[in-house]
């Protein structure tokens, strides 16, 4: 009967493969991405957990309650910078468009479907090298 011994490249090529599939779980602490399929003019990120401290409503004398620490998980979505400032928001029940104009008047929208259902966090990121090029007439 012949001695088969597995290849040393071979165990850790699938040391590094399974690695690779349990690091992003472990990274977000279990939280997964909303993984939106129609962004447009964003890009998912990473998940978040926003903690904070709030005081929500009034005791019986009119004087705010004592404030209790919360926590929301967020999907992270990154908007260029070179978008400029949101100057409105507008939705249809299913999405919500992120309007944005630049500092020559330029005019950009960021969708985000399915806001109404996840919670997010739009970051603005830095971009450089930026160049228009018209594709079409």
């Amino acid at each position: 009967m012949r001695n088969y011994r597995t290849p040393g490249y071979l165990v850790l090529g699938l040391a590094v493969l399974l690695l690779g599939a349990w690091i992003p779980g472990a990274a977000n602490n279990g939280l997964a991405l909303a993984d939106y399929e129609n962004l447009i003019g964003a890009w998912e990120s990473e998940s978040v957990r926003e903690s904070f401290e709030i005081s929500i409503g009034v005791t019986a004398l009119g004087k705010p309650r004592q404030m209790k620490r919360h926590e929301e998980d967020r999907t992270q979505l990154l908007v260029p910078q070179h978008y400029g400032n949101l100057v409105g928001i507008t939705g249809n029940g299913e999405s919500s468009v992120f309007w944005y104009q630049d500092g020559e008047g330029v005019v950009r929208n960021v969708v985000v479907p399915d806001s109404t259902q996840n919670a997010v966090r739009i970051e603005l990121q830095n971009t450089r090298n930026f160049k228009v090029k018209t594709v079409r007439n």
